[in-house]
């Protein structure tokens, strides 16, 4: 760790130029990650005047608080490499300084004050305070826009006294010209000040400062923000004055251990560090214009079973603590923790927590004139979240300033509805363990009712009626084609006879028979007879040899095996073999219900495999026939399928897709057309199928209708595509809509082993990715949980819980009672502290038009570091890695990009045609990095320098050619010495901003070249 101590800024001369403090170059290298944006501009103030201002007076009254603070003459200069300041006279800074807007009348005052306080400052010399002066039609309005490197929030409160006194001078005649007011210089930070922090924050693990509850960064990021308002409650004010009292801390102190509570509840911690701005004038320097407010890392552990109580106090003491050593700034100890999480945050917090006694800014006058002065919102926010406290005798209020790119209005209303929430809850059970503090509010509970509302009612049929009804009401209507038509007599018929047989080797009912048979009417045969039966049914691969069926049949405690491979019961197995009865050429009368005993609802219907590799395995999910029947109808329902559909049977064997699509089509009347393995990678055979049989609904993995949505042109036209088995990536769905198909994407659970929730895809839906919202399909107590089992409110990510038990799928409840699927748990990880969805960044490759398939995956180093690799099924072309990497950097996060591509001319696919994810992570494996003198004779020898120069500021080992430097570990500040270390080996001189948009060792030495090639692009600055 950095044990450098930063020295204090000397008083400037008039006019000449001098380096930057740390602290002041910590807002430039912001800016010069994300130009051309305000994102350093303080909040602005308007005064709303009842009545009008002079202009000449006003104008007079800014131009002497100009000429008298030496601050609001301080300009910057910015290059691509470093940032200068310089005091200005008072005729140069005069000169460039106008009051804007000349007290006319614009078309809209609120539209004026927002574009003078939103407009950026340019670094180039010119003041950073603007000024504007408009006429409302009630009254005048006087906007302030500054740049935080000159101003911060009591700077404002100091500014707007003087203006008032100013602008009652010149009016009078009174003003005369005051003592100059020098720029007050932040002292050296103590030693013992920097030692605490480095001691405090000692091991600090930033990988617990995101919440459940963040959305998905931008590629690029703009800090965009917004901010909402609410007063506290009754309730909760009443508690905090409790607490006070008890704990003898002050409200800020309670306040703050409560805003901690929240993170944690919302899946931050359990090393939480949050932000608090700490005024550090000296005692003389009360009244200094200029940005003197350090932010301060408080960090604490939270523990769920400590009282809050006791958390408080903790609390409390780091409090005054930190308040006493508040003299060394936020970007001294940013060099203190390791592995930076991202470019442009500061890896010691992402949340703020701010106290503004009096609300802010008080009222003034001008003139005589009442003014009120109103915040008017600068439109970014440098931190994920920022709650600040508002308490005024009119009654205290909560602003949250939040980026909008990470949460919507919403989201942050939740979470500020939840604050209030806890306070009450606190103060009322202080030693409750915090963990069990209710979170809930009544808008939460609220959207809980609705979803249960909105739960399926558990009266559709079991699969066994829903068929019998079909055949009851159409026996003659074909129920299935296999080369020949079935009717749905002729396939009761022939299930009653395998019934028969199993009642004939002792099958009875509640016992497992397996079944192995190929996709088609002797499988239909087979299932349906071993439910008629009462049996549960063991799907069997039947590409097993007959020998390996038997055994796991055993294995799994089965009674007997129904296959096709056999004629008549085989007597000498050590477990029946019994051969599937063919089809019956005729039906004679009766009652099909006759003799027939109907499973129990929550008897086992079918044991499905979780994944292609159980084929030989009995750890299978049990699935009810009454979750079937549901699990079905619902998808029915939301598909819309009836008696003049034709559904495609493709689904293996011996999958829970196989019993799904089979009693999709028969439990709705339907024709169940039945396609061979050859169709799933064949479009001709596929067309001609769905051509010649008229099929309307179509079922498969995203990767056969990637595969196949091509060569099929419009045989898609005007059917019904279902998606399930992986995630539907928005590429592919905007390629299916744009082919004329209705899409529905599918969702269901390895552990349930059957579909859970259905929804149709529009064109809204494509846009980005978006991970599947949809009602729930069957009836099923749901709920989504945090890893201690609690259950998470609306908006909040966790694992989705199905009458009681855990899936292993990444959900959240939406506003509206809808259930999102973030995907499987697996599909998530946590790379520098962020969660990353893969299929998210699987879904953003594949909108390069030279993608054809893409799986990505993730790779832990021996410490713990963990990086992507996308293995990409792409057109050849020439330099196309490349351009993926460009293209990753257009449309993710720096720490979502894959640090390597690995081209391959098919991406592997499991028997069931979902991607093969463990010869995926085989095809990743990284090659081994020659060392020593063989790296440094690799060709290009700029870029194995640059290889080493990064391994040397990330302070880690593996680094490649393409690994990004933002993704790993850097920051701004390193960003900055990776530059001046390569204008020193180099002598390339490269921006800032160039660095960070070629992150990787490649890229750079691409840039490297060409300004060796080219010196006076070196002059360019921005």
């Amino acid at each position: 760790m950095s044990s450098a101590t930063p020295t204090a800024r000397p008083a400037d001369a008039l006019g000449a130029r001098s380096p930057a403090t740390r602290k002041e170059e910590g807002l430039w290298l912001l800016e010069q990650l994300i130009p051309d944006e305000s994102v350093n501009n303080v909040p602005g103030v308007a005064l709303e005047i009842d009545g009008r201002l002079d202009h000449a007076v006003l104008r007079r009254a800014v131009q002497a608080l100009v000429r008298r603070y030496e601050t609001l003459r301080t300009v910057f200069h910015a290059d691509g490499t470093g940032l200068t300041r310089q005091v200005l006279s008072p005729g140069q800074a005069l000169a460039a300084l106008e009051v804007e807007g000349g007290g006319a009348a614009p078309e809209s005052v609120p539209a004026a004050l927002d574009e003078l306080v939103t407009r950026p400052f340019p670094l180039d010399g010119r003041p950073l305070l603007r000024v504007g002066h408009y006429a409302g039609p009630d009254g005048d309005a006087v906007g302030v826009a500054v740049h935080h490197l000159i101003f911060d929030g009591t700077s404002m409160s100091v500014f707007l006294e003087e203006l008032a006194a100013a602008y009652d001078a010149e009016l009078a005649g009174t003003a005369a010209a005051g003592e100059t007011v020098p720029a007050w210089a932040e002292p050296v930070p103590r030693p013992e000040s920097v030692q605490f922090w480095r001691d405090h924050l000692r091991g600090f693990d930033a990988g617990g400062l995101g919440l459940w509850c963040d959305g998905t960064e931008s590629p690029r990021p703009t800090l965009r923000g917004s901010q909402l308002t609410r007063a506290f409650s009754e309730e909760a004010v009443a508690g905090v004055a409790a607490l006070q009292k008890d704990l003898r801390a002050p409200d800020v102190v309670v306040l703050l251990a409560a805003y901690y509570l929240l993170l944690a509840a919302h899946g931050a911690g359990p090393d939480l560090a949050v932000g608090f701005p700490v005024n550090v004038r000296g005692q003389q320097a009360q009244r200094a214009i200029g940005y003197h407010v350090n932010i301060v890392p408080l960090r604490v552990r939270y523990d769920p079973a400590e009282g809050f109580r006791s958390f408080t106090r903790r609390v409390r003491d780091l409090f005054f603590e930190a308040i006493a050593h508040a003299d060394a700034p936020v970007d001294v100890l940013l060099p203190e923790v390791d592995r930076a999480d991202a470019s442009w945050r500061t890896t010691l917090f992402r949340h703020i927590f701010n106290y503004l006694p009096l609300g802010g800014q008080a009222a003034v006058t001008l003139g005589g004139l009442p003014a009120r002065v109103v915040e008017v919102d600068a439109g970014h926010s440098k931190f994920d979240l920022e709650f600040v406290v508002l308490p005024s005798a009119g009654g205290s209020r909560l602003k949250a300033v939040h980026n909008a790119e990470l949460h919507s209005a919403g989201g942050v209303a939740a979470l500020m509805r939840r604050y209030d929430t806890l306070l009450v809850a606190a103060a009322a059970q202080p030693d409750l363990p915090m963990g069990e503090l209710p979170l809930w509010t009544e808008a939460d509970r609220a959207v809980a009712r609705a979803a249960e509302r909105a739960r399926p009612t558990s009266d559709a049929p079991g699969p066994l009626r829903a068929v019998l009804d079909r055949v009851r009401t159409t026996p003659q209507a074909t129920a299935l084609v296999d080369g020949a038509e079935v009717s749905y007599a002729q396939l009761w018929r022939a299930a009653q006879d395998s019934a028969r047989l199993l009642a004939a080797v002792g099958a009875a009912p509640g016992d497992t028979v397996a079944v192995t048979a190929p996709r088609g009417a002797w499988w239909a045969t087979a299932v349906l007879g071993g439910w008629l039966a009462g049996a549960t049914v063991l799907p069997v691969d039947p590409e097993l040899p007959l020998e390996q069926a038997v055994a796991l049949t055993a294995e799994a405690g089965g009674v007997a095996l129904l296959t096709a491979a056999v004629t008549g019961p085989q007597g000498s197995s050590p477990v029946p073999v019994v051969g599937i009865p063919p089809v019956p050429s005729a039906v004679d009368g009766g009652d099909p219900a006759d003799g027939v005993r109907f499973p129990e609802p929550d008897a086992v219907a079918y044991l499905a495999p979780r994944t292609p590799q159980d084929r030989a395995s009995t750890g299978r999910a049990a699935l009810r026939h009454e979750v079937l029947g549901q699990s079905v109808a619902g998808v029915a329902a939301t598909v819309g399928c009836g008696p003049e559909d034709a559904v495609l049977w493709l689904a293996p064997a011996d999958s829970a897709a196989c019993a799904h699509e089979l009693l999709l089509a028969l439990s709705r009347g339907a024709r169940l057309v039945t396609g061979s393995d050859a169709a799933h990678g064949d479009a001709r055979l596929l067309g001609e199928l769905i051509a010649g049989h008229g099929v309307t609904v179509l079922h498969g993995t995203p990767s056969t209708w990637r595969t196949l949505l091509e060569p099929l042109g419009g045989h898609l036209a005007g059917r019904k595509v279902l998606c399930g088995g992986e995630p539907l990536p928005s590429t592919l769905a905007r390629q299916l809509l744009s082919a004329g198909c209705a899409v529905f994407a599918l969702w269901g659970t390895a552990q349930a082993g059957c579909w859970t929730a259905a929804l149709e895809v529009v064109w809204q839906d494509c846009e980005g990715y978006r991970p599947p919202a949809g009602a729930l399909v069957r009836d099923a107590a749901a709920g989504v949980v945090a890893p201690d089992g609690r259950e998470l409110p609306v908006g909040v990510r966790g694992e989705l819980r199905l009458d009681g038990v855990r899936t292993g799928v990444l959900a959240h409840w939406l506003e509206d009672g809808l259930l999102s699927v973030d995907g499987p748990l697996e599909r998530q990880v946590t790379v520098n502290g962020t969660r990353i969805a893969l299929d998210d960044v699987e879904s953003r490759i594949a909108d390069h038009p030279a993608v054809r398939a893409v799986a990505v995956t993730a790779q832990e180093s021996t410490g713990g570091t963990v990086t992507l690799t996308a293995v990409v099924q792409a057109a050849d072309k020439p330099d196309v890695e490349r351009e993926l990497a460009r293209h990753a950097r257009d449309r993710l996060p720096a720490r979502a990009r894959p640090d390597r591509f690995v081209l391959v001319s098919e991406l592997p696919l499991t028997r069931w045609r979902t991607v093969d994810r463990a010869a995926v992570a085989d095809l990743a494996r990284p090659v081994p990095e020659p060392s020593g003198e063989a790296a440094e004779a690799a060709p290009g020898g700029d870029t194995a320098h640059l290889v080493a120069l990064f391994a040397r500021l990330l302070r880690r080992d593996g680094v490649s050619e393409d690994t990004n430097f933002f993704a790993h570990g850097g920051h701004s500040l390193l960003a900055a010495q990776l530059a001046q270390e390569i204008e020193k080996t180099t002598g390339a001189r490269l921006k800032l901003s160039e660095v960070f948009e070629n992150p990787t060792p490649a890229e750079l030495a691409e840039q490297i070249r060409a300004r060796q090639a080219d010196p006076t692009r070196a002059q360019d600055t921005r």
